[in-house]
């Protein structure tokens, strides 16, 4: 992982994405996002929350585990997605997702882009000297990245964009293999 952060091109297929979209923008019922601390002038977007897409968690937990090799820590299973919906004007800027009481147990955030017909909503994160890292905007990209690097949505200036979000936990694994013997 360079930079501690990586792109995977096309993880979904533009099918996928159509399909996510269209099951779920309807389907879900979405609620204004909140961080936290609450509502937060930070962020404008709206979420739902999924719990199963498809075998596209078991997919997504198999890469990062190959990703992410810790010495005694293993990768956890994902929890729901967070589907995200940024109409014109609403934004999320600069923010970790690690952090305080409830975030504490952050490794890596995860972020599939839906759709890439709109404008502005650019995904920006920056490295760990805090340089902005270009990256490329497509439907089915797959954006991994330690979850403490700032990172924001600028504001959207035409269209809608869709996202999923997901965030991985560590948990530590005994080196040690148990037995039961008779």
């Amino acid at each position: 992982m360079n930079n501690h952060i990586e792109v995977i091109e096309n993880f979904l297929s533009k099918d996928e994405c159509e399909f996510i979209l269209f099951k779920y923008k309807n389907e879900l019922k979405l609620s204004f996002a909140q961080t936290s601390i609450g509502i937060d002038k930070n962020r404008k977007s709206s979420v739902g929350w999924i719990n199963e897409l498809n075998g596209i968690n078991e997919r997504l937990t198999d890469l990062l585990k190959t990703s992410y090799d810790i010495n005694g820590m293993e990768v956890t299973g994902l929890g729901p997605f967070q589907f995200t919906e940024y109409k014109v004007g609403e934004y999320f800027d600069w923010h970790t997702d690690r952090g305080g009481e409830i975030y504490r147990d952050r490794f890596v955030s995860t972020v599939i882009q839906l759709n890439d017909n709109y404008s502005g909503g650019i995904f920006e994160i920056k490295d760990i000297k805090n340089n902005l890292i270009p990256i490329k905007q497509n439907a089915g990209n797959l954006f991994m990245f330690d979850s403490g690097l700032k990172h924001r949505v600028t504001p959207v200036m035409g269209g809608i964009r869709y996202s999923l979000v997901n965030w991985v936990s560590l948990v530590k694994t005994d080196s040690k293999k148990n037995s039961l013997t008779r």
